[in-house]
């Protein structure tokens, strides 16, 4: 007797779809068998028409838990996630305390395992001293992350730094442990220049008038540059995230092809792929406006998934309180918005759009991450023995997001208002567990796991 049996669905194995039940046990995937077999089961889900991928996890989001939870929290973030089909998360380090240590680190930890509904593993912080890197990485995270760029929040935490003597320390000190380190790249002397143009023609530096001049092609290839030369100098498994720029798309394949350091890249959603320039405040019945940063060019981050450059999809899921954006003063406001609730269906609508294959979504939002980390065949794989997270998709179903849609982040507010959806997640399965069922999360906080390496 089976405790869970999703039936009549396509199931992905081995970089195609086959029709086959799923039979889980406990946490783990316990079978997968001929749809003429039959099983006797507690429950069972009826997936017909829909595809059964492996449980998405995203590896840049933002939780504001601890020290920071007016914005969001795990158990509101996490059911954000699990409302469009992530499985696991990886929160970023700009908290407070900002995880340095191994206590703010474990801090971090204990507050996603009171709250959290999916699995998660928070990234530490490299920039405290080379024993806190040690201990970090012993305690199990993935990776560490660290801002380049000091301004108002999320940017004026401890987790940042211009000081590339530091980043290159921190380099070194992730390098000894055998972890991979990113960096959100950035040139503050870009950032000011186009402030200084905005008022030397006059303008008031709003949101409206500046943002889209920042995080410009050559701002961050020429930070990215820079930090590709550290990571290959300091011997670091080099995670070149936030890449959807043209020119540093082509030195990430060109590092790549040179074979000379170990690589892996993720274009994160929220800011380079059609980003909102308003979102709606449910509360407030109003449309706050934010811009976006520089537009990228959209074809050239397809190109760059599809060929294999972009190895992963990142959400870069980024609540803030609507009351803390300030549209008329650019230096002086929240940046980016909450997503997490459209992630996945956002992916998944990209399929139909043509932009990437199904087999390509797989790749992009859990199987190379789970290698790339050490998780995999655990989580990513679908195999037989490994934990049950599934996001099961409807391809066929067309919606539209829309200002009465049902959202979870803590934030209450919609971003993508009008956009016309082609598929959507209908479940989440969380080791075995459905959290969420055609658009209902239905799970108490703490089940989420902190998943390390095994």
């Amino acid at each position: 007797m089976y405790d869970l049996v999703i039936k009549n669905g396509l199931v992905y194995q081995d970089k195609n779809f086959y029709p086959l039940n799923v039979c889980i046990k406990g946490e783990k995937i316990a079978a997968l068998l001929a749809p003429d077999v039959e099983i006797e089961a507690e429950k069972v889900l009826d997936a017909s028409g829909k595809h059964i991928l492996p449980g998405f996890i995203d590896p840049h989001c933002h939780m504001r838990d601890p020290g920071l939870t007016q914005k969001e929290d795990f158990y509101t973030g996490t059911c954000a996630a699990a409302h469009s089909g992530i499985t696991m998360i990886m929160p970023q380090p700009n908290t407070k305390p900002v995880p340095s240590t191994l206590d703010a680190y474990m801090e971090q930890v204990n507050a996603g395992k009171e709250k959290a509904v999916v699995d998660f593993n928070p990234i530490g912080s490299p920039l405290g001293t080379a024993e806190d890197v040690e201990q970090i990485a012993n305690a199990g995270t993935m990776w560490f992350k660290i801002f380049e760029k000091v301004a108002t929040y999320p940017y004026n935490t401890t987790a940042g730094t211009l000081d590339t003597h530091k980043i290159f320390e921190a380099f070194q000190n992730c390098a000894a442990n055998g972890k991979y380190c990113s960096v959100h790249p950035f040139d503050k002397y870009f950032f000011d220049a186009a402030v200084e143009k905005v008022k030397a023609e006059g303008k008031e530096v709003t949101l409206r008038n500046v943002r889209h001049l920042w995080y410009s092609d050559e701002e961050m290839t020429g930070a990215a540059y820079q930090l590709s030369y550290y990571a290959k100098k300091a011997g670091l498994n080099w995670y070149a995230m936030h890449c959807w720029m043209p020119g540093y798309i082509d030195l990430v394949r060109m590092l790549k092809a040179r074979g000379e350091m170990k690589i892996v890249s993720s274009c994160e959603y929220m800011p380079a792929i059609n980003a909102s320039d308003e979102i709606w405040d449910i509360e407030n019945q109003k449309f706050i406006y934010i811009n976006h940063d520089a537009a990228p060019d959209l074809d050239k981050i397809w190109e760059g998934i599809q060929d294999g450059t972009i190895d992963m999809m990142g959400s870069d899921h980024a609540p803030c309180k609507p009351e803390e954006y300030n549209p008329d003063d650019a230096l002086h406001t929240s940046a980016g918005f909450a997503m997490l609730d459209y992630y996945g269906h956002l992916l998944v609508s990209h399929v139909n759009e043509g932009h990437y294959s199904l087999q390509r979504l797989v790749e992009i939002t859990s199987e190379n991450c789970a290698k790339t980390f050490g998780l995999y065949p655990r989580k990513g794989s679908n195999i037989v023995g490994t934990d049950a997270d599934f996001t099961i998709v409807d391809m066929n179903e067309e919606w539209e997001i829309t200002k009465d849609d049902k959202v979870y982040t803590k934030t209450q507010t919609i971003p993508y208002i009008g956009r016309k959806m082609h598929g959507k997640v209908t479940q989440t399965i969380v080791r075995g567990r459905i959290v969420m069922s055609d658009g209902v999360v239905d799970c108490e906080p703490g089940y989420g796991k902190y998943i390390t390496v095994e």
